[in-house]
């Protein structure tokens, strides 16, 4: 996998989600079981199909805290994202189940494009990327996550999903 850009996708000085490598996830977190997980479903430099994902393979661990959004693509070429599936541990962590929500409707007008950048990135490079950051929350400033977001293509190409995992990084749960 290639080094990514390194910079850091700011929306304040408080909330932020930072571009890392595969290498800079812990290897015994969440995030590096979903990616192995995700990188079983299909040979390099395959990308995996919705139709390889079976959420009762995953990994128990793992399962409440994946979410899964189609991508949309308008005609002008934006994209937006509805989600189709949330774990149960993730609507907890981020307060809310955004479950057949378009992502520019859920997101704060401030938190919006804050959010969607990384989604973007991921469907235009077809790559795995991988996150560290704060990430707005509805009862809470922010939460301190892991992420980790994995493209799906039903033609093995063009990326029409994403699969993703955000879970809270150790010792830095907020309250």
């Amino acid at each position: 996998m290639g080094h990514p850009d390194q910079s850091a996708i700011k929306r304040s000085a408080f909330l932020f989600l930072k571009r890392i490598t595969l290498d800079e996830v812990p290897e015994d977190s969440l995030t590096r079981t979903a990616y192995r997980f995700w990188r079983g479903l299909a040979v390099e430099p395959t990308l995996p199909a919705r139709t390889d994902f079976k959420p009762e393979n995953l990994p128990r661990d793992v399962l409440p805290w994946i979410f899964l959004m189609d991508v949309i693509r308008a005609p002008d070429g934006a994209l937006d994202y509805c989600y189709r599936l949330n774990g149960t541990s993730n609507v907890s962590l981020v307060g809310r189940d955004p479950t057949r929500q378009l992502a520019s409707k859920v997101f704060e007008k401030s938190d919006r494009r804050f959010m969607l950048d990384s989604f973007d990135r991921t469907v235009e490079e077809r790559t795995p990327t991988f996150w560290v950051g704060a990430i707005p929350h509805d009862r809470i400033d922010q939460i301190n996550i892991w992420r980790g977001l994995f493209p799906l293509a039903s033609d093995r190409e063009n990326v029409d999903q994403l699969l993703g995992i955000a879970v809270p990084r150790p010792n830095e749960m907020q309250t």
